[in-house]
Order: C-alpha cells, then sequence, then structure tokens
C-alpha cells in the first residue's frame, strides 16, 4: 500500500471523483452498482452519514458515506451544512490524514477510496472505503480489566501513545474510549479520524488538551468517575500545568452535561 495520497491513482466514477489504491479499480469501476449490490453490515444508519461494514475479494472493507455536516439541529445544523457545501472532500482529508499516521508508524485504518459526488444542485456526498482493521477498543479493554492494577496499565498504555501522538504533532479530531483501541501487541490503533488533524505549533497545545478533555467527558460519563482520567493525566501530562488545563476543560464539559464529580 503507498505511502501517500499522491501514490494513488485518480479515480472517475457515475460523478464521482476522487483517489483509488491501486489493484482496486476494476471493483468499484462501477461505484454506484457495487454498493447497490454489496449491502454488507449496516453499523451507522443516519440521515448524515452510514457506515457498512463489507466483504470482497480483496478482503473487508469499511464504506463510510458522508451525506451532510452533521446531526445538529438549528442554527448549528445550517452551519454545518454550509461548511460541508463549501469545503473540499472531507473523504479526500481522511485519506491524507491516514496516509501521514501511517507513514509515522502509527495505526489507522488503512485507505482504499476517497471520492465526492455533487447533485445537480451542487450538494455533495463523499464517500470513504478503507481495509478493515481490528483490535480491542478502550472502553472493552477497561471493562475487561480483571482489577485495578490492570485497569491502571491500560491507562499507562494509552497515555503512553497519546504522548507519543501528539509529539509527533497529530490531534484526534474525535477522541473517545471507543475511537482508541490496542492490537495484541498493544500497539494504538486510531479509528474515526474524519477530523483527525496534524496541527501547526501555534494550535497544537490547544487543539490537543481539548481533545484530551473530550476523552475525559466521554470516559467519565461510560464509567461514572472521574478518578481513571486523572490517573490517566498522571501517566500522560509533562507539567503539573499542563494536567490541571486538561482537568479544567473535562470538567467544564462535565458541567455541561449537568455532572459534578469529586
Amino acid at each position: 500500500m503507498p505511502n501517500h495520497v499522491n501514490a494513488f491513482c485518480p479515480f472517475h466514477s457515475q460523478g464521482w471523483h476522487g483517489r483509488i489504491a491501486p489493484g482496486w479499480q476494476r471493483l468499484f469501476e462501477d461505484i454506484d452498482q457495487w454498493l447497490a449490490i454489496n449491502r454488507g453490515e449496516m453499523l451507522v444508519d443516519f440521515p448524515s452519514r452510514e457506515v457498512r461494514r463489507v466483504e470482497t475479494p480483496e478482503g473487508v472493507v469499511y464504506v463510510k458515506l458522508l451525506r451532510s455536516g452533521g446531526d445538529a439541529r438549528g442554527s448549528r445544523r445550517l452551519l454545518a451544512n454550509l461548511k460541508w457545501l463549501v469545503r473540499p472532500s472531507r473523504a479526500l482529508a481522511i485519506m491524507r490524514i491516514s496516509q501521514s499516521l501511517l507513514a509515522e508508524d502509527f495505526i489507522c485504518p488503512v485507505p482504499v477510496l476517497a471520492a465526492r459526488r455533487r447533485d445537480r444542485a451542487g450538494w455533495p456526498t463523499d464517500i470513504f472505503i478503507s481495509l478493515e482493521c481490528r483490535g480491542i477498543n478502550l472502553a472493552e479493554r477497561l471493562s475487561a480489566a480483571a482489577n485495578a492494577g490492570e485497569a491502571s496499565s491500560v491507562l499507562a498504555m494509552t497515555a503512553r501513545e497519546m504522548r507519543r501522538l501528539h509529539e509527533a504533532g497529530f490531534v484526534h479530531g474525535d477522541c473517545t474510549p471507543y475511537n482508541l483501541a490496542f492490537t495484541d501487541q498493544d500497539r494504538l490503533i486510531l479509528f474515526d479520524n474524519d477530523r483527525t488533524v496534524r496541527s501547526s505549533p501555534p494550535l497544537r497545545r490547544y487543539r490537543q488538551e481539548r481533545s484530551l478533555a473530550n476523552l475525559g467527558l466521554r470516559l467519565t460519563q461510560m464509567l461514572q468517575n472521574l478518578q481513571p482520567f486523572r490517573e490517566f493525566l498522571a501517566y500522560y501530562a509533562e507539567s503539573p500545568g499542563e494536567a490541571r488545563r486538561i482537568m479544567a476543560l473535562t470538567r467544564k464539559r462535565l458541567r455541561s452535561k449537568g455532572l459534578e464529580f469529586a
């Protein structure tokens, strides 16, 4: 598999335009017909997006169709959809960041196809197809931990891998216990990289700390306990000030959900 999006081939089919990995052109030469025939297993089915797991002769793939900026309501939905209308293809952005992650020895689903099509009114739909990448997510690892010591080891491992990711300049755009997973060799796998970016230094710390605050929110909601995230920060933070900033952001997000923890 190539290490840069420019090594992929141009892709054009029924109005779709994008990039495709070498060796996959024949399978997807009539992408609309392929989608109609290969329904696979539907994993996500929202008006804004769907995700399917499909078995192919080349291996199992995940097919993500993105139809709008999100499922928010009111003015937030309007703003998200305006951004969706004018911004470049998110599918191609996912392909590019995935290739950057892979080139830096991080693990994420390997891209196969990224393309966009606009209807007659100019409304875009994106498609992103990647190879299946199997792992046990952080939520499952913590739930399966036999004791506090094992859970602590999982949190330490996660913190170490997140520190390595951040030192390389990356920011996961949806950092949750369900989007961070591990291989059998305890290597971190990064799922759902729709909004993952490689950030420049002026904004990097700001974005990384907010990414971790999102992890703190979701982890604490899942466990109904702030202590595991506090322990994660003890492993992750390089200074007490860094830990305090991230914890303050996390508590703010928890309060916005009506949650308070000692």
